[in-house]
């Protein structure tokens, strides 16, 4: 593909080198908080983005809320479900990646995020690792349209729900700069602290099994994004129910072997999340099913039943850590 394709008179594609991203580079630019792009006239911009192009009306470039005539804005405006540690992690990323290792090509004074909430602890914490700044951030949520002397917008290439191999090693690389020489660690993650259910009933019991086989249990929560990079990459053993701690899996180096515990019996319900990013990056899943639950203990756990709490099949845990060699 041509590097530079000129799209409007006053907007550039740009297909980025790593194939991972598309920049679309706007001269004196507007932008909404619904990631509508607009030219110097106010003339849509009908930008192939993630959540689909669609046609608008010219801009009423006066009505604009705030606007940056002497700064660029990288503009992060196309992203869905972001309160997920797992979304934010394979969707937002890669962009925030891309942009901070070709800062000097291209560079933003401001970013302009579109997000339902802003202010996550791993969110502040993977922009400084990055090397920006929260004084750069722009929130849509406070800010409906901007104007700026370029309006650089980032597009990710490909799905969240099946991540290439470049794309894991895009991330990874990231955070881990030396991948451990060995990995030895056992860890069952736990989610008996979450709000949102997918608890584990019988955890007590769990716990007492995966302590006599040198697991350690941990809140991935409590860890920051470089600690949580950092365990999972030395983790050779991981145990956790699906959830999205499990999104670190990323930080493994190949051969990892993984226990994922689902709370349904029926398995046309389990996500494929975790199992084809374990399949690209040569990690072994095993996915789980639960002890059924009685219909007095689902209705007692909620109406979901993405949400609700399970028993862990300590029997088929034990089997599998055996066949493990544990």
């Amino acid at each position: 593909m041509d590097n530079k394709v000129e799209l409007k008179a006053n907007g550039k594609l740009i297909q980025s080198s790593s194939s991972l991203v598309t920049l679309l580079r706007v001269e004196s630019g507007y932008i909404n908080d619904k990631g509508d792009v607009y030219d110097k006239s106010g003339a849509f911009i009908d930008f192939p983005r993630e959540l689909g192009s669609k046609t608008r009306s010219n801009l009423d470039t006066s009505s604009v809320a705030k606007r940056f005539t002497n700064k660029s804005v990288g503009c992060f405006v196309h992203e869905r479900r972001n309160y997920s540690y797992y979304h934010w992690t394979y969707e937002t990323l890669p962009k925030l990646i891309y942009l901070s290792n070709n800062r000097k090509e291209i560079k933003v004074d401001k970013i302009y995020f579109h997000y339902g909430f802003f202010g996550h602890h791993y969110q502040r914490q993977a922009l400084r690792s990055l090397g920006f700044n929260f004084w750069q951030i722009l929130d849509a949520r406070r800010i409906k349209s901007l104007m700026a002397k370029e309006i650089v917008v980032i597009k990710l290439n490909e799905s969240r729900r099946n991540p290439s191999l470049e794309l894991c090693k895009t991330i990874k690389s990231a955070f881990i700069k030396r991948s451990a020489t060995r990995s030895f660690r056992r860890i069952y993650l736990t989610r008996e602290h979450v709000k949102s259910g997918r608890k584990v009933i019988n955890e007590l019991q769990l716990r007492e099994l995966l302590r006599a086989y040198g697991f350690q249990t941990i809140i991935a929560d409590n860890l920051n994004v470089a600690s949580q990079a950092k365990l999972f990459n030395e983790s050779k053993y991981i145990i956790s129910p699906h959830g999205a701690a499990l999104a670190n899996i990323v930080f493994c180096e190949p051969g990892t072997r993984i226990l994922e515990l689902f709370n349904q019996v029926d398995k046309s319900a389990w996500s494929p999340l975790y199992s084809r990013i374990a399949e690209t990056c040569s990690f072994e899943l095993i996915p789980l099913s639960p002890i059924p639950l009685s219909p007095k203990q689902v209705v007692q756990d909620g109406k979901s039943r993405h949400r609700t709490n399970f028993d862990a099949d300590l029997s088929a845990i034990k089997a599998i850590l055996t066949d493990w060699g544990l």
